[in-house]
């Protein structure tokens, strides 16, 4: 540590304190709504530590079985995963639900649900009687319900089914919210406090004209600009290095001896080979120094530092992205000295262009943490008492915890009620804990590890948002890459910050997860993560292989045409005591509805037009029906019935007629022929097309 910054932090413990001692506070500044609104997008003022009575934490929706006991001092049912169910509120007032209830100065700065529906909710701000809010939930998520939710950049329904929405709501005294009945299932509430005897504007309901200019500045940002630097001021230097390293080699990218702050490092790949990107990406390693230490704060395979992996995945978040062959990053870090290392583990040479913007900083480096960046695979174990969570980060010091990317290997897929116990069906289960400054509580507990990243219901649908995103997808049966940025919801703590995911599905399920954790620390404070071998960076996987029957037509490939009927999907997983046996895991579901016309008509591609043996291969229930199977010009080509004892049992292959197709994109029907309403479900593995005779032989 220089000898200015000794000094300077001589004179800030003494002007503490003389503050302390005389009991005044710092409240000469006070917060408008638009000072809370702006830091939507602020990365610079995350770097600044934490003042005292700063906060942040969730209301939610999670199992309320789960507790600690502090007269026993330890957790009970502390894996219960009935979340959204048992009851998912604070208590009740008559029919009505107290969601969330906190006092202030604060804010709810992100509001998220799976199911949102018809029911109210309203919030009631600093005691009055009067709700500032009172609509249906669902339109809590709808730009056009409200004109301070009309920004579709922060109020929106993601393309994976999750409702999130970032427009703050701002409180000086308290803040309740309270759901009325049939307002919904799930919800998170992120709120973050500011100091006690912080002067804050209250959120008005009806904003004013600067008020919504101001949330517009941010929502034609984050719409247009997305992608570029997020800081009004660049760095005064741009330093541009062309690198190659030979194989096993690690080379430095530049060394800075002032106070200053990097605001934006980007990474161009277009020089790596195709073949050769996921490789280069995961065993290139990034290492950034602060301030003479040995240790490095970032360490990280290049690529996942970014963001997203395996390989180079295109996508744009406020933070990071992947685009047009490049690679950024502009989280703000501040240093006395800094140093940038990268190291090529791989056999091969590398080569990449890296473009490193920093500019002076306006406060002392001792009034700003470090950032910190960690991949890791798997920390040392909870003990039996804390199952499943699953460490994500464990720091000491003052600092905030910024977010994480996640990458899920899980080519299984499916449910695994075999080692999760009560309603535990596909990885994403796990709740997030976040631990601060030594509760014993968490507070923040989530409702599901998808939840976390702002979807909903296991969708494997690719989406980027400014501060989350699903930038890799293999439709839960492979890698899932996610990332979720905590920008005005970071978690500042004064002295320790513990974060856990819960993992329900082991290791060698297989289920395995790589992560990235962000945070910013105070210059003394314990960062525990250390570099990984490189030999654990790659490889790592455990490997299973899905059964694919052969001449077969997945029943999550067929095309809905149209339904008749009731509910379908063609992206169910079957019961996992199946998986042996069912091809792709996946099955297409269909329930019949009563007293409808209940035909279901679907499509799937065949090479060659011509004569085929069909067979049918289907999933057997309890509630499974009976049915008749017809070409779409009504020929009628068999029956089935999928009734059984078992909740599900597969079954032999159903032989039907012989079929002639004159096109490559053929059409069957599916006809409810039972009697019984508890009968109807169709669920269909795949179908079997053995060729006879096609015009392609002939």
């Amino acid at each position: 540590m220089t000898q200015y910054s000794k000094l300077y932090k001589l004179t800030l413990l003494i002007s503490v304190f003389l503050v302390a001692l005389s009991g005044c506070k710092d409240t000469s500044k006070d917060l408008s709504y638009i000072d809370v609104v702006n830091r939507l997008t602020d990365m610079k003022r995350l770097a600044e530590l934490p003042d005292a009575g700063e906060e942040s934490g969730m209301f939610s929706s999670y199992d309320r079985k789960s507790k600690y006991d502090s007269a026993e001092n330890q957790y009970v049912n502390w894996s219960a995963n009935n979340d959204g169910w048992s009851p998912q509120y604070i208590r009740k007032e008559g029919e009505n639900m107290v969601l969330a209830e906190m006092e202030g100065p604060g804010a709810i700065v992100r509001m998220w649900s799976a199911s949102p529906k018809d029911g109210h909710v309203m919030v009631f701000i600093d005691g009055d009687t009067v709700p500032a809010i009172d609509m249906p939930f669902i339109d809590y998520f709808n730009p056009g319900a409200l004109p301070a939710f009309n920004y579709p950049e922060l109020v929106y329904e993601t393309a994976a089914r999750g409702f999130n929405n970032y427009v703050p709501i701002t409180f000086e005294k308290s803040i309740k919210i309270v759901g009325a009945p049939e307002w919904g299932q799930y919800y998170h509430f992120n709120y973050i406090t500011f100091p006690e005897g912080q002067k804050v504007e209250t959120f008005p309901g009806e904003l004013s004209a600067e008020q919504k200019s101001a949330l517009q500045r941010v929502n034609d940002w984050l719409g247009n600009d997305i992608g570029s630097s997020p800081y009004r001021k660049e760095g005064s230097n741009t330093e541009t290095i062309q690198v190659q390293i030979a194989p096993d080699n690690e080379q430095e990218l530049i060394s800075i001896s002032q106070n200053a702050a990097i605001s934006s490092f980007k990474v161009n790949i277009s020089s790596i080979p195709e073949e050769n990107r996921e490789e280069a990406l995961r065993m290139t390693t990034l290492k950034m120094f602060w301030d003479g230490s040995d240790e490095p704060a970032v360490w990280s395979p290049l690529g996942d530092f970014f963001g997203s992996a395996p390989g180079y995945n295109e996508y744009k978040t406020l933070p990071a992205g992947m685009q047009n062959d490049w690679m950024y990053a502009y989280w703000y870090m501040p240093f006395e000295q800094a140093r940038i290392v990268l190291h090529n583990h791989s056999d091969f040479e590398v080569s990449y262009e890296v473009e490193i913007t920093y500019g002076d900083i306006e406060k002392s480096p001792d009034q700003l943490g470090r950032f910190h960046a960690k991949w890791h695979r798997d920390l040392e174990k909870m003990d039996d008492a804390r199952w499943p969570d699953w460490t994500l980060l464990e720091t000491e010091g003052k600092g905030r915890f910024l977010g994480a990317y996640l990458l899920v290997w899980n080519p299984k897929g499916g449910h695994c009620k075999r080692y999760g116990g009560e309603g535990h069906h596909w990885w994403g289960e796990g709740d997030e804990k976040f631990f601060v400054d030594g509760e014993k509580f968490p507070s923040t507990f989530g409702t599901g590890t998808e939840d976390y990243f702002g979807y909903a219901w296991c969708v494997p649908n690719y989406f980027d948002r400014p501060f989350h995103s699903q930038n890799y997808t293999e439709e839960n049966m492979g890698y899932q890459s996610l990332n979720r940025w905590q920008i005005i919801d970071n978690v500042p703590f004064q002295s320790k910050f513990e974060g856990y995911l819960e993992k329900y599905f082991p290791n060698h399920w297989p289920t395995q997860y790589a992560t990235v954790v962000y945070w910013y620390l105070s210059p003394e404070g314990n960062d525990p993560l250390k570099p990984m071998p490189a030999d654990s960076l790659m490889g790592y996987e455990n490997q299973y292989q899905v059964f694919q029957a052969p001449d077969a037509v997945e029943g999550e490939e067929l095309e809905v045409v149209s339904n008749t009927g009731g509910w379908t999907t063609n992206d169910a997983f079957v019961d996992e005591s199946l998986f042996e046996e069912t091809s792709g895991h996946k099955m297409m579901l269909w329930f019949a509805k009563p007293d409808a016309e209940n035909q279901l008509r679907v499509r799937f591609t065949i090479e060659n037009t011509g004569t085929y043996r069909l067979g049918l291969k289907v999933i057997k229930s309890k509630d499974g029906g009976e049915f008749q199977v017809l070409k779409s010009n009504g020929q009628k080509l068999g029956t089935i019935d999928l009734s059984t004892d078992a909740e599900q049992a597969t079954a032999d292959m159903v032989e039907l007629t012989t079929v002639s197709f004159d096109n490559k994109s053929p059409e069957l029907i599916f006809k409810w022929t039972g009697k019984d309403d508890k009968k109807k479900r169709l669920a269909i593995d795949y179908i079997e097309l053995k060729p006879l005779i096609t015009n392609q032989s002939l």
